[in-house]
C-alpha cells in the first residue's frame, strides 16, 4: 500500500535560482485545488532552527486547506548557498520578492507572506516595497522593534562571557566593534555590522504604516485566556482604527524560540489555519 495515498499535500525540497543566488525552499503544495500562496520567511539564527519543524507542520496543515506554501531559507542561512557572513537584509528583500513572484507565476493565486520573529519585519518590508503583489501578512510572534531585538540578541554574547575569563562587553561596545567592521560571534553565529544595523533600523509599526493588507497575527502566551502582550495589542488596535483588517490569536503553547529541547505546539498550527481562513 502506498503510504502517500490519501494525502492532501505533497512536499518537494528543491533549490531556486533567484537573483543569481541558489536558495533552498521547501515547496508544500495541496494535491487538490489551490486557493492561494504562502511564502514563509524564517526567524534569525538559532530561532530559525527552533521554528523549523513547527513551520513545516503548519505548512502541511495549510496545504491541506488549499494553500501552496513555500518555505524559504534566505541566502547564507539554512540549506541555501552562501555563508551567514554574506547575509544581507537588502538581498533578502529582493529574494523574497522574487520567490513570491515565482509562486504567483506557478498558481496564478494571491500571495500571503508569513513572517516569523525578525522574519515578520522582513515580510512587512517586502510587502511595503511593492516589488511583488501581496494580499496579506501572517505574522508569528513578530518582532516589533528591531533595535530592542538586537540588544537582546547581543546579550547572549555578554551572558556567555560570564563563564569565561574574558573582558566583559556591553551592547554598546559590541555595536561599536561591529560598526568598525568586525564580525563577531553571537550564540554560535557570526554577525556583521551591516546586518546588525539593518535589523536595528526596522520597526514593525513604521513598516505597516498606511498598509491596506489583511493581517493575521499569532502570538504565544503562557496560559489559556491570557491576552496578547500590550505593545502587540496597541499596534493591532491602531491598525484596526486605520481600517486594516487585522485578526489575532493568543496561543497557549511553549515559547518555541526560547526552548532548546524539541517541543510540540499543535495549538499554534490550529490557530494559524483558523487565522488564514479569516484572510481568505
Amino acid at each position: 500500500m502506498n503510504p502517500d495515498t490519501g494525502k492532501t499535500w505533497a512536499v518537494r525540497p528543491m533549490f531556486l535560482e533567484l537573483n543569481g543566488r541558489k536558495l533552498f525552499v521547501l515547496d508544500v503544495a495541496p494535491t487538490g485545488p489551490c486557493i492561494g500562496n504562502v511564502l514563509y520567511l524564517p526567524a534569525f539564527a538559532e530561532e530559525m532552527n527552533r521554528f523549523r519543524s513547527h513551520a513545516a507542520a503548519s505548512a502541511r496543515a495549510l496545504a491541506a486547506t488549499g494553500y501552496r506554501c513555500l518555505l524559504l531559507d534566505p541566502h547564507g542561512t539554512g540549506e541555501s548557498a552562501g555563508e551567514i557572513t554574506e547575509g544581507d537584509w537588502h538581498a533578502w528583500l529582493k529574494d523574497a520578492a522574487a520567490a513570491g513572484r515565482w509562486l504567483i507565476e506557478q498558481t496564478g493565486k494571491p500571495l500571503t507572506i508569513w513572517g516569523v520573529r525578525t522574519g515578520a519585519l522582513l515580510a512587512a518590508e517586502v510587502a511595503a516595497a511593492g516589488a511583488v503583489d501581496v494580499q496579506g501578512l501572517l505574522l508569528w510572534q513578530p518582532v516589533l522593534d528591531g533595535k530592542l531585538f538586537l540588544n537582546q540578541y547581543l546579550r547572549l554574547r555578554i551572558a556567555s562571557q560570564l563563564v569565561k575569563d574574558t573582558e566583559r562587553e556591553t551592547t554598546d561596545t559590541i555595536r561599536a566593534r561591529l560598526a568598525a567592521g568586525e564580525v563577531l560571534e553571537v550564540a554560535g553565529y557570526p554577525l556583521t555590522g551591516a546586518l546588525a544595523d539593518c535589523m536595528a533600523e526596522r520597526r514593525l509599526d513604521a513598516l505597516l504604516k498606511g498598509t491596506r493588507l489583511r493581517i493575521a497575527w499569532a502570538e504565544v502566551v503562557s496560559k489559556p485566556g491570557q491576552p496578547l502582550a500590550m505593545p502587540s495589542r496597541k499596534l493591532i488596535e491602531q491598525l484596526q482604527a486605520d481600517g486594516v483588517q487585522a485578526a489575532s490569536a493568543a496561543v497557549a503553547c511553549p515559547m518555541i524560540w526560547q526552548v532548546h529541547e524539541r517541543v510540540d505546539a499543535p495549538e499554534l498550527t490550529e490557530a494559524t489555519v483558523q487565522l488564514m481562513k479569516g484572510l481568505a
